[in-house]
């Protein structure tokens, strides 16, 4: 590696070989200057010395550096505020959602330029999931950023158990700053739904699926239909509250999601002889509606993450294989299926061919009107086209 010539303020790390993206592995790291610590943000340079661009550095993670700038002109720590105030003004005054909702994305972390960062506002209450121990270190200015950009009176920090061991950090389950309570509601186009802000499935609600759940109701009108892995209820609400149908039936393995959908059709007036709750697995009862002759003229699959890291993509893919192969079996002929993958490692083009080979194992045509993905609060760069990581196959099944 050639000799670095150093000038500025940060410390600098020089890579052994360079993939252009935003995420640097720790194996592609050579040298580094002295004093460097954990969560610092750094200069890099590429293996010839030429400046690649500006990062945060952790020799703990696998993930050592988080790029936050390419090219020669380093970026300095008023990058977070710069940019947590960019992506705020951006979803408020471009996007406008405020007009529909007051649940949204804030920061999609690297579709952002802030990695490691994801901030959902919920009513009163920014949630800020924190993936990486520099921005765990930078907390306290997270939260000075949000208070000043954003209509709210709480902030709530979160981390997974398992990124915390692989980071080098430790914070409790959920730390609340500011008054109130950890439950709320919020508002989405003209619906109420709970939200559990310290202890609900990542923020606590799926913003992402926001402009899917609307779209649904175009669909349902005097319909049957069953959301599957429901979580809070939000397909199966908007069908009865939004578009008309019949009769919900929602199910979930999560006991506290299931008493929480309920709660959500509840509070949107749905009565109870339209909307069925059902604590169960999605497998055994798909197997059980196909054993009683029950089908659906709608059928949502929305299951969570089901390839949450690239050793489980062998498992996942056969397991969303499996379980679109079962709904398909009790969506009626000429009745809609929306399939949906979160898992980033699962790309369209190989979620298009699990629900070709299911379809094919099943014994069912499947026409495909629409293919959708989250809302434009969850923008992604092109340097990291990994963030798209929600699919929706909108399908007629023949």
């Amino acid at each position: 590696m050639a000799p670095i010539t150093h000038e500025g303020p940060l410390p600098w790390v020089q890579l052994r070989n360079v993939v252009y993206g935003t995420s640097v592995f720790r194996k592609m790291v050579g040298r580094m200057a002295g004093g460097i610590k954990a969560g610092d943000l750094v200069s890099v340079y590429d293996r010839d010395a030429t400046p690649f661009g500006t990062a945060l550095y952790n020799s703990q993670a696998s993930i050592a550096l988080r790029m936050v700038d390419f090219g020669a002109a380093p970026a300095d720590e008023s990058f977070l505020e710069q940019r947590l105030a960019r992506a705020a003004a951006f979803r408020r005054e471009v996007l406008k959602l405020e007009d529909a909702t007051n649940a949204y994305r804030v920061t999609h972390a690297e579709g952002d330029g802030l990695p490691g960062l994801i901030i959902d506002r919920l009513g009163d209450s920014a949630v800020v999931e924190l993936f990486s121990l520099a921005m765990h270190r930078r907390r306290e200015r997270i939260e000075k950023t949000l208070r000043e950009v954003l209509p709210i009176q709480r902030v709530i920090f979160r981390a997974d158990a398992g990124v915390q061991a692989a980071e080098g950090f430790f914070m409790p389950a959920s730390r609340f700053t500011g008054s109130g309570r950890a439950n709320d509601i919020i508002t989405e186009n003209g619906l109420r739904f709970h939200v559990d802000l310290a202890g609900g499935h990542k923020t606590g609600f799926f913003c992402d699926q926001r402009e899917n759940r609307e779209r649904l109701a175009n669909f349902v009108n005097g319909a049957q239909v069953a959301d599957l892995c429901c979580y809070s209820g939000g397909f199966g609400i908007y069908a009865a509250a939004k578009g008309n149908a019949a009769h919900i039936t929602a199910v979930d393995l999560d006991e506290k999601a299931v008493e929480l959908a309920r709660r959500n059709a509840n509070l949107n007036r749905i009565p109870a002889a339209r909307y069925q709750t059902v604590h169960a697995d999605s497998f055994p009862y798909i197997r059980q509606m196909r054993q009683n002759g029950r089908q659906f003229d709608v059928v949502i699959l929305d299951p969570p993450k089901l390839i949450p890291q690239r050793g489980d993509f062998a498992d996942g893919r056969q397991a969303y294989f499996d379980l679109n192969k079962l709904a398909m079996g009790i969506v009626k002929t000429g009745g809609l299926l929306v399939t949906c993958s979160c898992s980033g490692l699962l790309d369209i083009a190989e979620f298009l061919n699990v629900v070709k080979g299911a379809s094919r194992s099943a014994a069912r045509r499947i026409q495909i009107f629409q293919v959708t993905g989250p809302g434009p609060d969850h923008p992604v760069m092109t340097d990291f086209l990994e963030g798209l990581y929600l699919k929706c196959l909108w399908c007629r099944l023949w």
